[in-house]
């Protein structure tokens, strides 16, 4: 598994300091740079949500405290960040393949962004629809 830690750095450009985040791979114990991105610069998709009748809950952690924001690298590569509404809990970023953004999106009611990046939806999908659309 891939996880990322947000480590902000600031870069000039034409006058404008950008953030970077930072995305970390995490292997036997320790900690190498991934890559990066800017997220002003990438689509940003937020998780759907159910009233609980109290709370907003997410429907991909089934939790109110823990959320999921989808991006779109301005370069095409699919990012998946993970927070907590719960202090001292760090953000984590990670590289998704495009399949598992598709289920996500998929998920979360995207629709527009699934036939946008992926191409059109049939009108079924599942057991007995059509042999060459699957979910995951």
């Amino acid at each position: 598994m891939v996880l990322q830690s947000k480590a902000n750095a600031a870069r000039r450009t034409k006058g404008t300091i950008m953030a970077r985040t930072n995305i970390y791979k995490y292997e036997a114990g320790s900690r190498r740079l991934d890559g990066w991105f800017h997220p002003e610069n990438a689509e940003r998709l937020d998780e759907a949500t159910r009233w609980d009748g109290q709370d907003l809950v997410s429907i991909l952690t089934n939790d109110r405290d823990d959320h999921e924001t989808l991006y779109r690298t301005a370069e095409g590569k699919w990012v998946l960040h993970r927070w907590s509404q719960w202090e001292g809990n760090d953000d984590t970023y990670e590289f998704i393949d495009p399949a598992r953004a598709r289920v996500w999106l998929l998920t979360c009611h995207h629709d527009d962004a699934v036939e946008e990046y992926f191409g059109e939806l049939p009108d079924e999908a599942g057991p007995g629809a059509s042999d060459s659309e699957t979910v995951s």
